[in-house]
């Protein structure tokens, strides 16, 4: 099930299987603070549970970021922390892979 709503201060607010989904306003301050200038490569996608979804504009792999900047892989169902350096390698050569 989806359904959208209006949520506080402009932001916007997809329920899917009641986990809330922001699609507004974008959050670039977690890669910017990692990556700085290469945010370029990346598109932020929307925000679920605090953490911010990034996907890479050619590999198409997303690099997850809390609010500090600790990063997190999808591993089945569940989401583990794991290092940053290595997450962005792989989510920037996948297509080499």
């Amino acid at each position: 099930m989806l359904r959208a709503e209006q949520g506080g201060e402009g932001s916007r607010v997809l329920v899917r299987a009641e986990r809330e989904v922001e699609t507004e306003p974008a959050n670039w301050k977690p890669l910017e603070r990692c990556i700085k200038a290469l945010c370029a490569e990346f598109m932020w996608m929307y925000r679920e549970s605090g953490l911010e979804y990034y996907k890479h504009i050619d590999t198409r792999q997303y690099l997850i970021l809390d609010g500090t900047g600790r990063c997190f892989r999808r591993q089945g169902a569940e989401l583990v922390c794991v290092d940053f350096r290595d997450e962005f390698r792989r989510a920037t050569e996948a297509l080499d892979a």
